[in-house]
């Protein structure tokens, strides 16, 4: 029997999101693949223990159309979002397996920690069960947690775990709408030592939406008190095509274009991620409104402007 794991999967779904494919164009297209084992082809009975996976996982029905097996609802996974990405990771691993010469001349992030605590997570969300590890926080001693996962995401090349933490008081009682989830905490998975699982359950809570969560924030800074607020920036210079092609927010609009310059609007809360985002942009970006984030944005820049300017030996 083929080796199994996700990687599996998402392989099977990778190929028959490009066309329906009959079993043998499957098993030849796996002799072919990063995944295969010399002398451990694809069996019938392997594939179809992954289409029943498959839909305990991603929620993805594969059918067999006459000779073809075929996805059901191709509209549902190309709305899962996370799930487009790993297809995307596979098909660039399968390409480069494929093809030798290539594999110098793809170059590729490394995300740490992901393969240590990244699947013991997801085992973990989709068990039900509470995780337990050491947490080493920047700047403050080690602390040692039990939380129950949530859902993960990736920002800037760091894997983060949104969890709640069963038995303490939630902290963000200016937003009740966070309230009735308890204490929700977000944790750096590079930062974890020691993660394991252990036999302590937990429910879900059916109405949390991962997704509608950070809907209205910037990258993974969760906004206990800092207000939802539309952000104006002024950007010019070849900055604005970069933000036309890759939008630093969904909310993001262009709402006005003048000589050499833009205007754009953002609908978030302006957290710590994305003062550093317009910070990053330099001369290139202004921010107009709202005032206060305005005035945060220039005192940080005139501390920088101190910094590079003082004279030499003050």
């Amino acid at each position: 029997m083929a080796k199994v794991g996700i990687e599996n999967y998402i392989w099977l779904i990778e190929r028959l999101a490009r066309r329906p494919m009959t079993w043998a164009e499957l098993a030849d297209s796996y002799e072919r693949s990063m995944l295969y084992e010399v002398g451990k082809p694809l069996q019938q009975r392997t594939l179809y223990n992954w289409r029943q996976k498959i839909f305990d996982l991603f929620n993805i029905r594969i059918e067999i159309d006459g000779d073809k097996y075929t996805i059901a609802d191709k509209v549902e996974a190309e709305q899962n979002h996370a799930l487009k990405w790993l297809m995307q990771s596979m098909a660039v691993n399968d390409m480069l397996a494929e093809s030798r010469m290539l594999r110098k001349r793809v170059l590729l992030e490394d995300i740490p920690s992901g393969e240590q605590c990244l699947m013991p997570i997801l085992k973990a969300m989709k068990s039900g069960h509470r995780i337990k590890f050491d947490y080493h926080r920047f700047g403050y001693p080690d602390t040692h947690i039990v939380a129950e996962p949530f859902c993960v995401k990736v920002n800037n090349r760091r894997w983060y775990m949104l969890c709640r933490i069963p038995g303490a008081d939630a902290h963000h009682r200016d937003y009740p709408e966070y309230d009735r989830f308890g204490c929700l905490r977000i944790y750096a998975l590079d930062r974890m030592e020691d993660l394991r699982i252990i036999d302590e359950t937990f429910e879900y809570p059916r109405d949390f939406d991962a997704e509608e969560f950070f809907n209205e924030h910037f990258g993974v800074c969760i906004a206990y008190g800092v207000p939802l607020e539309t952000v104006r920036v002024l950007i010019d210079g070849s900055q604005r095509e970069y933000v036309d092609t890759l939008p630093l927010h969904h909310s993001q609009r262009r709402v006005e274009d003048g000589d050499g310059y833009s205007i754009y609007e953002f609908r978030l809360h302006p957290t710590i991620d994305f003062f550093r985002a317009i910070l990053a942009m330099g001369a290139e970006a202004e921010v107009l409104a709202p005032q206060d984030f305005r005035e945060l944005l220039a005192e940080e820049t005139e501390i920088m402007a101190e910094i590079y300017y003082k004279e030499e030996g003050s």
